[in-house]
Formats: structure tokens, sequence, C-alpha cells
């Protein structure tokens, strides 16, 4: 499982208060989400959520991945698109190649929901076969971050339901988003290069990191030696055996986040260096020791993303 982490990181830094939005409604051209708030069910296939799709007929599942910054694309090994144009070429660490194409021939993208997309242009395709061997074998593509911004979106693993609300200004005042919940900690975030990878400052013991969040993940955690050591003999950092693949995992304890949130992470995935290092460059990660915040995280929280106020509300499940 850690394999096909690494091979998501990397294959998406190469790519590139009113009524719910009523079903039916169908637009044109662009891929960007429309309306004043809509709701998308979830599906959780282990660690990752997908949203069900009908791209061109197929039906299938697009992948909700905050890691990534476009808007749409479709994983052209399931989906035939034939008047699709290579523009270059992408790498994952594994060595492995795939070919990103340009399409002008999405006839139509439909959403369980009722939201409806046709003749999509300028919409990216590659060969996403591993996806379908490794998680899902009915991937056709994923969601990225163009596809709502200017939105705050609510991520509900427990009730399964991804909920997006446009961030307007009358909005940032009422905070509807919040109605009936539970606050436990605003988060305050920076972006670097990538607007879509909010980054917070982490604390586990007296070793500083630095930390991000990315749907796409179980969530990872990469320390310099001296680091690993002192939070090892400190109990803060606990191997826990390996996971089904064979790939070691371990439990993190006494996280705090912007200095006001604390939690505990299990079953997260010790990286090294050399397998940060492609994805650090793209995402300007200059801090020693780095750590991400997937499922786990997810998993025991539900959070609100505001990337306007670069706000992340936890809030209690």
């Amino acid at each position: 499982m850690k394999n096909i982490m690494l091979l998501l990181l990397l294959s998406v830094m190469a790519l590139g208060t009113s009524a719910q939005q009523p079903a039916g409604q169908v637009y044109q051209d662009t891929a960007r989400l429309h309306g004043d708030s809509i709701v998308f069910p979830l599906t959780l296939v282990n660690a990752y959520p997908f949203v069900s799709v009908e791209v061109n007929g197929v039906q299938g599942k697009f992948m909700f991945d905050t890691g990534l910054n476009s808007d749409l694309e479709i994983n052209d090994n399931a989906v035939d698109l034939p008047g699709k144009k290579a523009v270059k070429t992408g790498q994952v660490g594994s060595g492995q190649s795939f070919m990103l194409n340009i399409n002008d021939t999405i006839a139509q993208v439909r959403f369980k929901n009722g939201l409806t997309y046709q003749h999509l242009r300028h919409i990216t395709s590659a060969n996403f076969d591993f996806l379908q061997r490794n998680i899902t074998p009915d991937c056709i593509g994923y969601i990225g971050h163009h596809f709502f911004d200017g939105y705050i979106f609510k991520l509900d693993y427990l009730k399964r339901k991804l909920t997006f609300y446009k961030a307007t200004d009358q909005r940032k005042t009422v905070k509807d988003f919040l109605n009936g919940e539970k606050v436990l900690a605003i988060l305050h975030f920076e972006t670097r290069r990538l607007p879509n990878h909010p980054m917070v400052r982490v604390r586990i013991g007296n070793v500083d990191l630095l930390g991000s969040f990315d749907t796409g993940q179980y969530g990872l955690i990469q320390l310099d030696s001296e680091a690993a050591k002192t939070l090892e003999a400190s109990s803060l950092l606990i191997q826990d055996g390996n996971d089904s693949n064979d790939d070691p995992i371990v439990n993190v304890n006494d996280i705090v986040l912007d200095g006001n949130f604390q939690t505990s992470l299990k079953g997260i995935y010790p990286f090294t260096y050399e397998q940060t290092a492609p994805f650090r460059k793209g995402m300007q990660i200059r801090e020693a020791s780095y750590i991400c915040f997937g499922y786990r995280f997810f998993e025991q929280y539900k959070t609100v993303w505001d990337y306007e106020e670069k706000k992340i509300y936890v809030l209690a499940q």
C-alpha cells in the first residue's frame, strides 16, 4: 500500500445557506462547480474517497483527490477517448511513465447527484491503470482542486458525504457550514507553490515538522534521523508492524497542529527523505521533517476546508 501511495502522490504532481443545487442541471464546456451548495455521496474504497459518475456512457468512480491541482482527469484506460492528443510524459517514483493527453471529446460527465456537464473541452486524460489494479477496477478518473475553486467544502467520512458551499461574503459572516457542528479547532494554514496543498506547523514532542493535508492517501511521516530517534525514545513514534502488503506502519502520539490542536494517528507510513524528494520540490517543502494527514486523520474528524480564508475547521464526528 505504501507503494500505491507513492504512485498516487507522484502521479498527481506530474499532472499538473440556500437550497441545494437542483438535480438535473446541465453545464457546457468547462468542468467547474456551480450553485450555492451541493452534496456528493461518497464511497470509501480502503482509504480513498470516490464519487459515482458516468463519463461518455461509462459508469464508474472519480477519486476526490485534494492533492490534484486540475479540475477533472479521465482514465483513458477505462474510457475510450479516440480524439486524445498527447502533450507530455509523466513519470512516477517507480520509474513507470505515462502519457498525458488533452481531450475535446468529453461528450458528457454525469454525477449521481444529477450534476451534468456536456461537451467538455481541454480535459486531461492518462492511462491510470494502476488505480484500477490496486484500488478499484471502476476508477475512471479524478476530481481535483480547480473543479471546486471558489468553494468551501466539508468532508464527512462517517456519513459518507462531501458538501460544497460557495464562498460568498455572506457565508463568510454566517458560517452556515458550521450549523449543528462542534468545532474542536480552527487550523490556520499557508500555501506555497501549489494552492491545493494546505500546510500547517506541527510539533511532536520537541520536534518541529511541516504538515499538509491530502485526501489521496492514508497519511505519512518522514523524519530526519535525529528526530526519529528522539520520538522513538519518548514513545511518541511507535513501530506497529507491517500492513497486509508487508509495508511498515507506525503510530504517532501527541501531535500538535498549529499550536492549538492535539491528536494521535495510528497506522501511517514512514517515508525516507529520498521517497519524499520528488514531491518536496513541487510542494516547496524545505523543512527537514514532514507529516501528511490523510485517511487516518479524516476517519477521526469531520473537516471544513476554506481556501480563501486559509482555515481548516476540525469538527467532532
